[in-house]
């Protein structure tokens, strides 16, 4: 028996992509913050916690979000393989 899948391959794919993509570009901005929050707190290894954990979790929620966009909206254009 053949089960049906709820999300398309291609969608799939693309919210995988899209996940990947905005995480990454949510870390790569919260660099510099952690850079300037590990100096002015009194206890670093506290700036260094707080740092990285803001970091990942803002990373992971932007990247859920752009997960579910796409899942929700279709795979957007820039994600398309062009067709020459």
């Amino acid at each position: 028996m053949s089960r049906a899948k709820v999300i398309p391959a291609d969608v799939r794919l693309a919210a995988k992509r899209g996940f990947v993509r905005t995480a990454t570009q949510a870390l790569s901005s919260v660099i510099p913050l952690g850079a300037v929050a590990i100096p002015t707190t009194g206890d670093a290894l506290l700036g260094i916690g707080l740092a990285a954990g803001g970091a990942i979790v803002s990373a992971a929620l932007a990247g859920i979000a752009s997960a579910l966009s796409i899942v929700s909206k279709g795979v957007p254009e820039e994600y398309q393989a062009s067709k020459a």
